[in-house]
Formats: structure tokens, C-alpha cells, sequence
């Protein structure tokens, strides 16, 4: 009268209908995982650009500085 869980079981195995889904799932989520690595490897390219920038800014601030004010021998 009812069906029984094996028969839905058997009746799901052998419906192929699903696989080009499945297919485009596994295809998006790569898209979608490249285009996170993307992302990610251009934030950590701008991030050290910042970061050199900056550290350059101090470095050229420190030797300005350093040139500005003699050192304790020479002002006598």
C-alpha cells in the first residue's frame, strides 16, 4: 500500500535529473572559492604596500630627524 523507505531510496538512486544541479553547485562553489582567494591575495598585496609605505615614511622622518639634531659631540 505504501510505499516503504527502500523503494524511495531505490527510486532517488536511479533519478540522473540531479546530477547537472549538482554539478553546477560544485561549479559555483569553485567560482565562488577563487574569487575569495582573489580577494584575499589582493588585500594582502595593498595591505604590504601600506605597510612599506609607511614603514618608508617613518624610516625617511627618523633619518630627517637624526640630521636635524647633531649628536652630543658636535655641538661643543
Amino acid at each position: 500500500m505504501f510505499p516503504s523507505v527502500n523503494d524511495a531510496n531505490r527510486n532517488s538512486r536511479s533519478d540522473f535529473g540531479s546530477w547537472p544541479a549538482i554539478v553546477r553547485l560544485i561549479i559555483l562553489e569553485i567560482l565562488v572559492l577563487l574569487a575569495l582567494a582573489g580577494a584575499f591575495v589582493y588585500y594582502l598585496n595593498w595591505s604590504s604596500e601600506v605597510a612599506m609605505s609607511e614603514f618608508m615614511a617613518a624610516s625617511k622622518a627618523q633619518i630627517h630627524a637624526v640630521r636635524v639634531h647633531p649628536s652630543c659631540g658636535d655641538s661643543a
